[in-house]
């Protein structure tokens, strides 16, 4: 059972916000030690996502404190190609590395003994060899994230900016872009019911997290047949779905991190806190305060929630979004997760007690 656990855990963290900015390379702290270090995962430091995030935190500790830092970027996005940089980075003088994303979790778990001193920012990870969990280190601080809440958040803000068609676009079915869908279907439904209106959403997996023309295709096909927003949950998948929401005048909603400037088709985004995350746990480790573990991080403590514009909204304001984010935050919304469901469910919305829970919202989930 631990065996199978750790697997779904390793997959269960490999969504990630979709990549593919283009800005300009960003330069490290130079005439300092680069006591601060962030390893790139696939992408960029400009990639507005989980990279150009924890960058930002980086950078903006060491700026506060005047501290040297620096971010090294891998020949191979796997474990070898992470490993050697981290020891790079070790070498150079790090006392602080950032790791931001689920494909570190072997690194993490071969190296963490060796570097005892170093402390480790592990984000939407847990050490673990091939399907084996390992406990992290003292040094070690691992985040995972709540994204039941930010995909209620997000269900609930379409439906009542006056959207009552519908679309979830995930990638491969595991834990936590499952646990987005769910949030997102739960949200629409109590605001559906706020509004005594009826809401239709077509739901769909891709199977990946990559872009493709079959996904935009598909994409299309639901915005052609009347479905005007479609929440985008699974890595690269996004650049198919918002290419298909801007020829055919649609929106979008994003996720993991803030992808308005990703297309003007962004109504919102549904976001994990990396960068406040990041800088915490830096701040923690110079301050002697650092604890390692493994932590569940939500709307508690404003670790996830909505982008913070509500520029593209024309009815949902931040009034009411303040209003429905108390609610999540102080836990009188109940959400229904992933752990929650029939475990032979494999993210099928349609399940029992999850479809109980719908009285205002009807699924077409499309296998």
């Amino acid at each position: 059972m631990k065996k199978v656990f750790a697997s779904l855990l390793a997959l269960s963290l490999m969504l990630v916000g979709c990549g593919g900015g283009k800005g300009g390379e960003k330069e490290e702290a130079k005439d300092k030690t680069p006591v601060i270090a962030l390893v790139t995962d696939q992408g960029t430091i400009s990639d507005k996502s989980f990279n150009q995030s924890a960058w930002e935190a980086v950078e903006k500790y060491g700026k506060e404190k005047d501290l040297g830092y620096k971010y090294y970027k891998p020949a191979t996005f796997d474990t070898a190609g992470y490993t050697a940089q981290i020891e790079n980075a070790v070498d150079n003088g790090a006392k602080v590395i950032v790791c931001p994303g689920f494909k570190f979790s072997e690194t993490i778990a071969n190296i963490q003994e060796k570097y005892k001193d170093v402390k480790f920012i592990l984000i939407d990870a847990t050490p673990a060899k091939g399907d084996n969990a390992v406990e992290p280190t003292e040094n070690v601080y691992c985040a995972l994230y709540k994204e039941t809440q930010p995909g209620y958040l997000a269900g609930y803000a379409a439906v009542k900016e006056g959207y009552t068609k519908l679309g979830f676009m995930g990638g491969i079915a595991l834990p936590a872009v499952i646990n987005y869908g769910y949030g997102y279907l739960q949200g629409a439904n109590d605001a559906a019911k706020e509004l005594n209106v009826k809401v239709e959403v077509k739901y769909a997996y891709t199977g990946t997290f990559n872009e493709s023309p079959d996904i935009k295709s598909k994409s299309a096909g639901w915005y052609n047949s009347g479905t005007e927003v479609i929440f985008s949950c699974g890595g690269q998948i996004c650049n198919s779905v918002f290419a298909a929401a801007d020829e055919t005048k649609k929106l979008s909603i994003g996720v993991d991190s803030d992808q308005k400037d990703a297309s003007k088709t962004v109504l919102t985004s549904a976001m994990k806190g990396v960068n406040k995350t990041v800088y915490d746990q830096i701040k923690a480790a110079f301050d002697k305060s650092f604890k390692g573990g493994i932590y569940t991080l939500d709307a508690a403590g404003d670790y996830v929630g909505l982008s913070p514009d509500f520029s593209r909204f024309k009815k949902f304001t931040k009034e009411d979004y303040d209003k429905v984010f108390k609610t999540v935050k102080d836990g009188s919304v109940k959400i229904i997760s992933n752990a929650d469901v029939d475990k032979k469910a494999n993210g099928d919305p349609n399940t029992k007690v999850l479809k109980d829970a719908l009285s205002n919202v009807t699924v077409t989930y499309e296998k």
